[in-house]
């Protein structure tokens, strides 16, 4: 019997994964391709056959293995069903895309795509830091900020795709521009991509005398004392924190999974998060079964081991 394949990718701004992985989980390929700037749909269906053609005859036949399968994991308001992207403001899509079906006349696979922390709570889920709990959430602080819910033992979408978009809470009455195309959303003010830019308004200059571009820049002159510095990133972790209680408050869960480039690796900002969650959620909320709150644990391939899960029928 053949061994059957499963082709993952996860896309983000600026890089992407792909993976080629078997029914046993054992991985056979991994490779990590640079996003083409300021991607059209054609460019980035172009770079993701490529890359699968490039490997069929090294890999899939010695490993008697089939695969018509391509499972897709990338920030965006995503239509599982109909494999729309109706936007992705991280590749600057701004009208809806029909990439499931692109890629699949491209390619000759079937494809599925799902929003980056659906895939990823899902991965979290069944092979990481939420295994065992039947109500969880992941939530992604990187570039943006993301949310996706299991709720009762499944994956929770919504009626169209879209729930878990904790990203786009409103919690502020300043006027900030978000991607989205919205205002004063709670990534606008609170993601990686804000903390750069008010540590650009504010700072100027990181460590080095260079003009600073990066949250890890402005991360870096905390790290050294700065007091202006240290503010940005408290107020960013503290509004976080008090968005997801919001959602604790709503959901009720009792796991939440924090991941992204952010969240996952500075512990003093994982630490704020916490406090000021357990600080503003109801206290049965978080004390009747106690909330745990903990990193991810297969960062950064949560995404593409939810895809797995979903695409290989491990998950509903």
């Amino acid at each position: 019997m053949d061994n059957e394949l499963f082709w993952t990718a996860d896309i983000g701004g600026t890089k992407i994964l792909l993976m080629l992985i078997d029914r046993q989980k054992s991985v056979l390929f991994r490779k990590k391709i640079p996003t083409p700037a300021r991607p059209e749909p054609e460019a980035l269906v172009e770079v993701l056959k490529k890359e699968m053609l490039s490997v069929g005859k090294e890999i899939i036949v010695p490993a008697g293995g089939k695969t018509n399968k391509l499972g897709i994991s990338m920030a965006g308001f995503v239509d599982h069903r109909s494999g729309l992207v109706h936007q992705s403001p991280n590749l600057e899509w701004h009208s809806p895309v029909p990439l499931a079906r692109m890629i699949g006349e491209a390619t000759g696979l079937q494809v599925a795509i799902e929003n980056d922390a659906n895939a990823a709570v899902v991965g979290e889920a069944y092979y990481g830091a939420a295994r065992g709990f039947k109500d969880a959430v992941y939530v992604t602080v990187s570039t943006g900020i993301g949310g996706g819910l299991f709720l009762d033992g499944k994956l929770y979408r919504g009626s169209n795709g879209f729930a878990g978009e904790v990203g786009h809470i409103k919690p502020f009455g300043k006027n900030r521009s978000c991607k989205c195309g919205g205002e004063n959303c709670l990534e606008a003010w609170a993601s990686g991509s804000a903390i750069a830019c008010h540590g650009a308004d504010l700072l100027g200059k990181g460590v080095s005398g260079s003009e600073i571009k990066t949250a890890e820049d402005v991360f870096t002159l905390a790290d050294s004392g700065n007091t202006v510095a240290r503010s940005i990133i408290h107020f960013a972790a503290d509004n976080v924190g008090i968005g997801l209680s919001n959602l604790v408050n709503i959901v009720n869960p009792a796991c939440l999974v924090l991941g992204g480039g952010i969240a996952f690796n500075r512990e003093d900002f994982l630490e704020r998060i916490s406090k000021k969650i357990f600080e503003n959620a109801i206290r049965p909320a978080v004390n009747v079964t106690p909330l745990k709150i903990v990193r991810a644990e297969l960062e950064p391939e949560a995404g593409i081991w939810g895809i797995y899960a979903l695409l290989s029928g491990q998950a509903d």
